[in-house]
């Protein structure tokens, strides 16, 4: 068995995780139950039965990482990481498309984000030894980086033409099924708000439906972590709601982690309205897994992975006509109830422990990827992260 390090960006100690912090909590459960011994570093130190838990500092990364088979790593820790850290086999997550996702925040943020986006990318593309990714169409997009990037080269290609042993789909999991229990009522659940969703086309369309079905509600949830997450969309659709005098829109705490069942329970039905954009076309959403755990049908915008998942499980629709589906969705029980047996197929088909099993492989036998030094194009990292003044003082010069 190995010792393993993972390295979390997100707070995990205050049982509200959101999708990376979730991701990593299955990832360390899985692991852990696979008998390896595990540390687990992040902002408050979090961890779960049967691991250790310490914080992300210059020390821990060292001390940590010396004694250690493997390393698991997402998002822009990456970078102190491999700048502090003992040279470790590293597996790098990128099922978050974050340098997509974020920019949707230039126009508030600055080309700051970018910059220390893409830098962070771009480093962690040239040190890793393997990549995880969600889907096929990221599996493509990543591919192209790594490339661009020296890792995908001829000595590479030379002993694997498919890159598995370079970059592995490992998509997004669910916990075990659960009984799901019979839904009479018209509440409606969106989630939380990014900057990249449309939440007045949600209200909207649920004003719709109150004209056929007045007892409809929807409810948005605030972010965990509204200190690392943009929250303009949030601000705009609860001044839409405001101004509109619509009592039927609710914006309630994130639900904390191990609680998420029962709070879920409360909803017929999943609503999830975005513009079309790149960020679509990569993403997986994790409401869109949570959701079908709980037995909710869902009715979203189109988007390339989620529009498969519905499809091939029959569990909900993908429309412009939000309305309009959400009323045929509650007036026909029938197609409701097969809705829900779909989201059920799916999640017997998504169990954590079958959809982290490239992961768990590369665990049991950890390895350097041999042709990195020889192709890898590095960054140069300065060893901080600019601070807020020099960040303004390069906007100014802009």
């Amino acid at each position: 068995m190995s010792k393993v390090m993972l390295v979390c960006p997100e707070p995990l100690g205050h049982g509200q995780p959101a999708g990376v912090g979730i991701r990593f909590l299955e990832i360390a459960r899985v692991l852990r139950d696979d008998g390896h011994d595990l540390t687990i570093l992040s902002p408050d130190a979090g961890a779960i039965e049967g691991t250790r838990g310490t914080y992300i500092n210059p020390q821990f990364l060292h001390d940590v990482s010396a004694a250690s088979d493997v390393a698991i790593v997402q998002g822009h820790v990456a970078n102190a990481f491999f700048m502090q850290g003992t040279p470790v086999p590293s597996v790098i997550d990128l099922y978050d498309p974050y340098i997509i996702e974020n920019l949707h925040y230039y126009s508030e943020r600055g080309e700051e984000v970018f910059r220390h986006d893409h830098l962070t990318l771009t480093n962690s593309l040239a040190h890793g030894d393997h990549f995880l990714c969600a889907s096929e169409a990221q599996r493509l997009f990543y591919l192209g980086m790594l490339i661009a990037a020296g890792r995908l080269n001829p000595a590479i290609f030379d002993e694997d033409p498919r890159l598995e042993s370079l970059i592995s789909i490992a998509p997004f999991g669910v916990q075990p099924p659960r009984d799901i229990r019979p839904r009479t009522n018209h509440d409606i659940l969106f989630g939380g708000i990014y900057d990249w969703y449309d939440p007045i086309a949600a209200i909207d369309a649920v004003a719709t439906v109150r004209a056929t079905i007045a007892d409809a509600t929807l409810t948005f949830t605030h972010h965990p972590n509204p200190h690392i997450t943009p929250q303009g969309k949030l601000g705009e659709a609860m001044s839409y709601a405001r101004e509109k005098s619509y009592a039927f829109v609710r914006f309630e705490p994130w639900a904390a982690y191990g609680e998420r069942a029962e709070y879920f329970e409360r909803f017929a039905l999943a609503l999830i309205t975005f513009p079309r954009s790149i960020e679509t076309d990569l993403s997986m959403r994790t409401r869109v897994y949570d959701y079908l755990w709980c037995g909710l049908p869902i009715v979203t915008s189109s988007a390339p992975g989620t529009d498969e998942i519905l499809e091939r499980y029959g569990a909900g629709v993908v429309t412009n006509d939000f309305a309009g589906a959400i009323v045929a969705a509650f007036d026909d029980r029938a197609r409701y109830e097969e809705m829900v047996r779909g989201s059920q197929r799916f999640v017997r088909e998504h169990q954590w422990d079958r959809t982290l099993a490239p992961l768990r492989e590369f665990v049991r036998a950890p390895r350097f990827e041999k042709t990195k030094d020889t192709f890898a194009s590095r960054p140069q990292l300065n060893g901080r992260t600019p601070s807020i003044l020099a960040r303004l003082k390069r906007r100014l010069r802009a």
